[in-house]
């Protein structure tokens, strides 16, 4: 015969002790699998940006770009379009690298801010209650 005693400290410590299981995944993931790619992605993506520096004047593109901006807001996304048509053909990759890096690295923080969430929010206990 079964103890209900021994039952209800188990379920009732069942969702402590996974989320401390949950937590650990979680620091273990972060410091082995998030934030070494995460530190690479950025290091790439700063690498480029400084190659890319070298190359264009941003004070000039950021200022024409505002005088475009106020003058006839909606020729802005134009005025990109043809700063990129126009120029040249190293400088198109390192725009496209750019675009590439910064999406992976927005990509990677979501990625580990939603993690977090879902860990904190205790997620994973509250579905398996639901299912149960």
């Amino acid at each position: 015969m079964m103890d209900t005693n021994t039952t209800i400290e188990t379920m009732n410590g069942a969702p402590r002790f996974r989320g401390q299981v949950l937590n650990r995944i979680y620091r273990v993931w972060l410091f082995r699998t998030f934030l070494p790619v995460l530190l690479a992605e950025v290091a790439v993506f700063s690498i480029i940006l400084y190659e890319l520096a070298k190359v264009i004047f941003f004070q000039r593109i950021i200022e024409n770009a505002m005088n475009v901006f106020f003058q006839n807001p909606s020729h802005i996304f134009s005025f990109f379009v043809w700063a990129f048509v126009d120029a040249r053909f190293g400088i198109k990759v390192l725009v496209v690298a750019i675009v590439v890096a910064l999406a992976l690295v927005i990509r990677q923080i979501t990625q580990g801010l939603l993690r977090y969430i879902l860990i904190r929010q205790n997620y994973f206990a509250k579905v398996n209650k639901e299912i149960v």
